[in-house]
């Protein structure tokens, strides 16, 4: 009896333990196969805010728990390209480039993901509006709308990663365990993954990424050899810290 209660003791111990580590991780990852066979990371965040910010993320601040670049550097600047609002500041006032279709919009930590035409910019009252209430709006490539891809055949093969909008209105990030990974069928995968809205997050050279697993810093991205350059960043963290 007393090595009965001893093991039903251990039990408890160690079901306690594993429900305080999950309930402090703050992201949660989840590797999913299409089926095809094409391997997929995805990243939850754990009722952290969502930002996207112009001065690097310290992996050192404990409530960071994940960043990935955004938005495209602009290689003659070294400025975000396309970002048009970030957090009430408005840092373009129109689109700088002509192939940007997808709109992020953060407001009071609620995300949506839109489609704009190629080339167009944002009405000026929704620029003011994100504006007014301190929000974020960038300009990326759209992957999936409303369930379907919005990505052509063809194209360069990467490593791919996306901001993603689930049917539950579950937002992740996703990424491609494969470099070899062209956008239509990463929009594919996206959808056959459940995937309602997407946009595209800067990747190749400029992929290094960060997330937090048990307190530990754990790198994302292959290639990572343009980190330096990169000026801007999705970041999720606890609500009480505010990167700029």
């Amino acid at each position: 009896m007393k090595i009965l209660n001893n093991s039903l003791l251990l039990g408890l111990l160690l079901s306690l333990v594993a429900c305080t580590q999950n309930a402090t991780q703050q992201v949660l990852v989840e590797e999913r196969t299409t089926q095809k066979g094409a391997l997929y990371s995805v990243f939850y965040p754990q009722d952290l805010a969502i930002q996207v910010v112009t001065i690097r993320p310290n992996a050192e601040d404990e409530k960071c728990a994940l960043s990935v670049a955004a938005a495209y550097t602009d290689l003659e600047t070294n400025q975000p390209l396309g970002l048009l609002v970030a957090s009430g500041r408005l840092r373009q006032a129109k689109a700088t480039v002509g192939f940007l279709d997808g709109v992020l919009t953060i407001i009071d930590n609620r995300l949506t993901i839109n489609k704009i035409a190629k080339g167009q910019s944002p009405p000026s009252a929704q620029l003011a509006r994100v504006q007014s209430q301190h929000g974020t709006l960038l300009l990326q490539e759209l992957l999936v709308l409303d369930g379907k891809n919005q990505q052509p055949a063809g194209g360069s093969r990467f490593q791919r990663r996306a901001l993603v909008d689930f049917a539950d209105h579950r937002f992740a990030v996703v990424e491609s365990a494969a470099d070899t990974t062209e956008m239509q069928q990463f929009g594919n995968d996206l959808v056959e993954l459940g995937a309602k809205n997407a946009l595209y997050l800067d990747m190749g050279d400029w992929d290094a990424g960060w997330y937090k697993r048990g307190g530990q810093v754990v790198e994302l991205g292959h290639r990572r050899t343009e980190t330096a350059r990169q000026s801007n960043w999705l970041v999720f963290a606890q609500p009480s810290s505010s990167p700029k």
